[in-house]
């Protein structure tokens, strides 16, 4: 699968200092709802590809919100920053099929959610927007 996303997922989970918060609870799009607080989500929210009428040209850029949970805005507050920290300005060179070239956090804002199961009380949440410019292998 030539995914931006899952590496940039790949590289906080061997952050350890992100490891230190949510361990390997980092999730797709849907976290389970036996996932234990805190987690993350990560989901594609678009892709611009540049092209010519000769195909496609540059490099396509993906934005991927990253949606971080926790049961105290302080806590929601220290994973934000620590994933921020470690991907703002992230890239590497080559990791599975992709090139993640550089990733920028672009936007962030803090919030609650109801989870799934009603008579759970709200958990607070951050959520990143970033930008990954990439290079499929």
């Amino acid at each position: 699968m030539k995914s931006p996303e899952k590496s940039v997922a790949d590289a906080l989970l061997a952050d350890p200092d992100v490891a230190a918060i949510v361990g390997d609870r980092i999730f797709p799009v849907l976290a389970p709802e036996t996932a234990s607080l805190p987690f993350a989500t990560w989901r594609r929210q678009a892709v611009q590809r540049e092209s010519s009428l000769s195909g496609p040209i540059g490099m396509p850029v993906v934005t991927l919100a990253l949606e971080l949970y926790a049961t105290t805005y302080y806590a929601a507050r220290e994973l934000a920053d620590r994933c921020r920290r470690k991907l703002d300005g992230w890239g590497t060179d080559v990791a599975s099929s992709v090139s993640v070239r550089h990733v920028e956090l672009q936007n962030e804002s803090d919030g609650f959610v109801q989870l799934a199961g009603g008579d759970l009380p709200p958990v607070y949440a951050v959520t990143q927007t970033y930008t990954i410019l990439w290079q499929e292998i």
